[in-house]
């Protein structure tokens, strides 16, 4: 990704266990923690310093103090069986200025073409979807179907977010991958590649045969 002028959230500290967690915060005074082997943002928690050992939780909205923050990493990790492992990244924030967590957008990408876009929301009252295609027009895929949000906007820089995602995926040796990028205020950031997304089971039949027959055409490209 340096190689090609994209930027992605900084590592501040890598691979340490749940046990070093106070360690690794020394001198840190904002990041997002999560585990360097999990998926759904289980385990991922948005901090900024306000005291010693406390912190302002972003996806709680509240102040935790670093017992609370341990023994809810622990359930989570405990509930969801990922290996101790962590890390702590750089802290993204949305260009608005709001101290909120960045939204995610997933772009469902096939050899630098973009079929869908998934914008995922998180908040206290819980995590909220929109579905976009390729022309950043709503549409409906049956995943996530429950939760639905028509109010969530898309990006402010939809065209340059488009064209980032697909000169990755351009410049990747598959066929699929999913480009997960944020709009934030240091301007647009890779969060990861997901060569398998999970719960593909879960879409409709349209936009199952849709992502297939990209996906069949990507393998001949």
């Amino acid at each position: 990704m340096s190689e090609l002028g994209v930027a992605t959230a900084r590592i501040l500290r890598d691979d340490f266990p749940l046990q070093n967690l106070r360690e690794a915060l020394e001198g840190i005074e904002e990041c997002v923690i999560k585990p360097r082997q999990a998926h759904s943002s289980r385990g991922v928690m948005s901090l900024r310093r306000v005291g010693e050992v406390t912190f302002t939780c972003l996806q709680q909205r509240c102040e935790l103090s670093l017992v609370e923050i341990l023994d809810d990493l622990y359930r989570d990790m405990r509930e969801h069986q990922f290996p101790n492992h962590w890390q702590l990244e750089e802290l993204l924030l949305p260009p608005s200025g709001l101290l909120r967590p960045v939204d995610d957008f997933k772009f469902y990408a096939f050899r630098g073409r973009v079929g869908l876009i998934l914008q995922v929301s998180r908040a206290t009252q819980g995590t909220h979807y929109r579905w976009y295609d390729r022309d950043w027009q709503p549409v409906q895929t049956g995943k996530y179907a429950e939760a639905l949000d028509p109010a969530l906007l898309p990006p402010r820089a939809p065209d340059a977010m488009l064209a980032l995602a697909e000169r990755v995926s351009a410049a990747l040796p598959t066929p699929f991958c999913r480009i997960d990028l944020y709009e934030a205020r240091q301007g647009l950031v890779l969060g990861e590649l997901t060569p398998e997304p999970g719960t593909y089971h879960a879409f409709g039949e349209q936009a199952d045969l849709y992502l297939g027959a990209m996906f069949e055409m990507a393998q001949h490209l």
